[in-house]
């Protein structure tokens, strides 16, 4: 399986899980046990990769949200600023 079909880190876990498993076989060849170890460096890159896109989703979001509590922030600071900078009115 190439490492961009891995979609979640999960799978990629339960993959690297199973190498560990294989890997710590004592018949193992060496050859095979050569191979898991390069796809298991693969795996490691794509949970890597994995973890970037979870933190700059996050990221954006978080800033989405900031936005829009800053957006309503400066909306209700502007009612507070114009109420308090109003001119009174005599009332007769």
């Amino acid at each position: 399986m190439a490492h961009e079909s891995y979609v979640t880190f999960d799978q990629v876990k339960t993959r690297l899980d199973e190498i560990v498993d294989a890997v710590g076989s004592e018949e193992m060849p060496l050859d095979e046990a050569l191979s898991l170890y390069e796809e298991a460096v693969g795996l490691g890159l794509r949970a890597s990769e994995l973890l970037e896109e979870d933190i700059e989703a996050r990221n954006e979001l978080d800033d989405v949200q900031d936005g829009g509590a800053e957006a309503e922030a400066a909306i209700s600071a502007e009612g507070t600023v114009s109420d308090a900078g109003a001119p009174e009115t005599a009332t007769a």
